[in-house]
């Protein structure tokens, strides 16, 4: 007898072009940004070119109105986007998925931090909650991604004391709690200085009229521009090393 019985959120596999969808919702709102089509376009963009995905406006609009269709997002009057119930929890699949992804390369496999955000969507895709399962145990449940980014279901949070690196002062003494994860150049600049999480450093000078931070990080010199340091997540440390 064939079952007419309708998948469930867990039995049910999206496209992969709904799943990059959801999880760049989520990954906006967790930066604390209402999502708009437009900002959803942007983070699109931030993809990897492999994910296949039409960043125009059209082409996220009609993406937008088959999420509906299915449930998984609403459209509020001010045209910003929400996570259903069945969203947020699809959204936190893929994210977890994705983040357990990145930590598995890096720790396992021995890919470069700076190369782990685009392995991770080549592989997010295609693990199962049985594969995820295995690499959690792998990995010994970890709470966060090799970015610092807290992986859902892991019980972790964001500390309440991290703050931008853009607002701190010069004679602080910083522990790096978040780096951006998508953005290889600057990675690429960040990591062999010593700008990862868990590594500390010292704020020299917060020179906001010429739009530069300096800080001293593993006895070096480092100097990024305010913007980079709006994406920079920090803590104050009491100590250097």
């Amino acid at each position: 007898m064939v079952s007419t019985k309708k998948p469930t959120a867990v039995e049910r596999r999206l496209s992969m072009a709904a799943e990059n969808y959801l999880l760049s919702i989520f990954q906006l709102r967790e930066q604390g940004n209402s999502v708009t089509p437009s900002q959803l376009a942007d983070q699109l963009k931030q993809l990897p070119l492999g994910e296949g995905l039409g960043t125009s406006l059209p082409s996220v609009s009609g993406m937008l109105r088959r999420l509906s269709r299915e449930g998984l997002i609403t459209l509020n009057k001010a045209k910003e986007i929400e996570l259903t119930e069945e969203g947020q929890t699809e959204a936190e699949t893929m994210v977890r998925r994705h983040r357990l992804a990145e930590l598995l390369v890096v720790d396992v496999l021995g890919v470069e931090l700076s190369q782990s955000h685009e392995e991770a969507h080549r592989l997010e895709h295609a693990i199962s909650p049985e594969l995820e399962s295995k690499i959690r145990e792998k990995l010994g449940n970890p709470g966060k991604s090799p970015f610092g980014d807290p992986i859902p279901g892991s019980g972790y949070t964001v500390p309440e004391d991290s703050f931008l690196l853009s607002d701190a002062i010069a004679g602080d003494t910083i522990e790096i709690d978040r780096i951006p994860e998508d953005d290889r150049a600057l990675l690429e600049y960040l990591i062999p200085r010593g700008i990862i999480p868990g590594s500390s450093a010292s704020v020299l000078e917060t020179a906001v009229h010429i739009g530069i931070i300096k800080l001293n990080a593993q006895g070096e010199e480092v100097i990024l521009g305010h913007k980079v340091g709006e994406r920079i997540w920090v803590r104050k440390s009491g100590k250097l090393g």
